[in-house]
């Protein structure tokens, strides 16, 4: 049960970002519980009215979204009139009611075509909020791939704007994702990045969001370290009284469970109780049914360790009554498991087995979901450190042009400079030099393999092969080739997603390469269709080989990709004939021969004979 407060920050802690982004275009903060909105400005009004106009739809955006979104219709008609940091305040103002009305696209539309304009250096921490905003709109609608791509951009920004409110909740966004993906020392490294931001900080609200980023991130690394317990603790009550200033009730319930988490694990119940029972309160008058069924959890937990199964079996009941509702798997997954526990130590034997696997099955989505967050992380892990070496690579030769340029123009009649020049020259046309023959090797290897595979590519396999078969009809030797398709590729592309798509093609080559024998060419002919180029190699011989493949194939384990599922591959065989002229009449018949092999039920091999049709 350690790390509760982890995974509910993380159901929860984007979507209060998103409602907070309201106060991130607002200079001023306001403290007031009623508040009147001035009228929207006419045409003819002037821009210091628009700019109140603004400053009032920012501190209501949250609370009365169809009163912004009236508004905003009156203000777009005065954009081209506007400044550019009132222009990018209306475009904050509008991604964010597009997204709270659930028009995404529109929303993620708008702050891209801004973003990709320059912007003023002044004006640089509109971008920043900009990209935070983008990637936060990504990140509730489980777009990972895109929500770190738009992070990656946002934190080297953030380094160079002098704009705490962005870094607060940029910084804030980084650890949710990174704690989203058990990258711990990521979410670890932000979260200090951000704590050493908190002597700075004057507004509640801020200190709320940064006290309860960094403790939860440290829960989540250290929970199982009983001498950080007391700190821990600690910095959880400090996040509740900041939050409590702001009157963050969903943060200051998050924080009372992560409080109530800590005093299980001391056991001390009767505390936890108490703390758990405030929380629960707390989160009901919001409502927010996520945090509620934590709350209930948590008591049931209490319960449990106290041996009040019936009581603790009741709270556990009305956990999955509401959590049904919401449908969240990771919620599901503790309730099921929570049940079993308990039916078990009841001696209801049958329903423990009953919530054991619906435990189970729910726990399986999770561990797929979290794959793909992995594998969306390390996507833009690459395509980030390509743009990083583009970058490096660019500011070197920028720094090399200044050097040049200020070496002959301070020093011109200086011969020994000169010719230090001229060596410097030298030098880097001999790595440029290098540079080309590494590059041009490794595009002739772009060119020539399957980039997902590692083996030939069709049009370099089979000139290969073509010019071994002229060799083999002049030497008078036979010549064999294998084809095979993967049985039902489409139904695994489409039921697990072409990520596990990409796995099942590079295993299948993994395990068909240790057949292969060293002078065979294995080739890749397009799709889940391969081709085996064997020379020297008669009809028997081939289809050995082909039955080695068949069974290596269908002997692949699944389970270690996150799902279990059968590969299995239709073989056709061909081999030489004295009336064979090039290679394509014998590609022609293993064709055939395979589909005569999908025909009869697939994971089959045949070998083509005339009577083969």
């Amino acid at each position: 049960m350690a790390n509760r407060c982890v995974k509910v920050y993380q159901c929860n802690l984007s979507l209060a970002l998103l409602l907070f982004t309201s106060m991130m275009t607002s200079a001023l903060a306001t403290t007031s519980e009623s508040f009147v909105v001035t009228p929207v400005v006419n045409a003819e009004y002037d821009m210091e009215q628009v700019d109140q106009n603004l400053l009032d739809l920012e501190q209501i955006r949250t609370q009365e979204p169809e009163k912004v979104t009236e508004d905003l219709v009156r203000l777009n008609e005065l954009y081209s009139q506007m400044s550019k940091e009132q222009q990018y305040r209306l475009v904050l103002l509008q991604s964010h009611s597009y997204a709270l009305s659930g028009y995404m696209e529109k929303s993620l539309k708008l702050l891209s075509n801004s973003i990709e304009t320059p912007f003023p250096e002044s004006l640089l921490h509109f971008k920043a909020r900009m990209l935070y905003l983008q990637a936060n709109i990504y990140s509730h609608y489980n777009r990972y791939i895109e929500s770190l791509k738009s992070l990656h951009q946002l934190l080297p920004l953030l380094n160079e704007v002098d704009d705490i409110e962005s870094e607060v909740y940029g910084y804030s966004l980084a650890v949710e994702l990174f704690q989203g993906i058990d990258l711990k020392s990521e979410a670890i490294k932000y979260s200090n990045i951000l704590y050493d931001k908190y002597p700075k900080l004057k507004l509640p609200r801020h200190k709320c969001f940064t006290l309860y980023s960094y403790v939860s991130s440290q829960h989540g690394v250290y929970s199982s370290d009983l001498s950080k317990l007391p700190e821990l603790k600690n910095l959880y009550q400090q996040a509740y009284s900041q939050c409590e200033l702001a009157n963050e009730k969903m943060i200051m319930a998050l924080s009372l469970l992560g409080e109530a988490e800590i005093l299980i694990q001391r056991e001390e119940y009767k505390k936890a109780k108490k703390v758990a029972k405030k929380a629960l309160q707390l989160s009901s008058s919001i409502p927010y049914n996520i945090i509620i069924v934590e709350s209930y959890l948590l008591l049931a937990e209490v319960e449990y360790k106290e041996q009040s199964l019936p009581e603790s079996l009741v709270l556990t009941n009305r956990a999955l009554d509401l959590v049904l509702e919401i449908n969240d798997e990771a919620l599901l997954a503790k309730v099921y498991l929570l049940l079993s526990t308990i039916s078990e130590d009841l001696n209801n034997t049958e329903k423990a087995l009953k919530y054991l696997k619906l435990y189970q099955q729910h726990y399986s989505k999770i561990l797929g979901e979290t794959q793909s967050k992995i594998i969306a992380f390390e996507t833009t892990k690459l395509d980030y450190l390509e743009i990083e070496r583009q970058i490096r690579y660019l500011n070197k030769d920028r720094e090399l042009y200044t050097a040049k340029a200020e070496l002959t123009e301070s020093q011109r009649n200086n011969e020994r400079m000169m010719f230090l020049l001229i060596c410097g020259s030298f030098i880097v046309l001999t790595l440029f030099a290098i540079n080309m023959t590494l590059q041009k090797r490794k595009y002739k290897n772009l060119a020539q393999f399957d980039v997902l595979t590692g083996i030939y590519n069709r049009g370099t396999g089979q000139d290969k092969a073509e010019n071994r078969y002229v060799k083999d009809s002049i030497s008078g030797v036979n010549f064999s080739v294998i084809l095979f398709d993967l049985d039902h590729f489409k139904n695994i592309n489409d039921s697990y997603g072409h990520a596990m798509g990409d796995w099942v093609l590079k295993k299948v080559c993994e395990v068909v390469s240790i057949e292969c024998r060293s002078g065979d060419i294995f080739t890749r002919f397009g799709g889940e269709e391969f081709a085996l180029f064997m020379s020297n190699t008669d009809n028997d011989t081939a289809k050995k080989v082909a039955e080695k493949c068949r069974a290596q194939i269908l002997a692949i384990e699944t389970r270690y990709s996150g799902h279990e599922f059968t590969i299995s591959a239709s073989f056709g065989v061909a081999t030489s004939t004295v009336k064979d002229l090039s290679l394509d009449p014998i590609i022609q018949r293993a064709d055939v021969a395979m589909y005569q092999s999908k025909e009869h039920g697939r994971d089959r091999v045949s070998v083509y004979s005339s009577e083969v049709t």
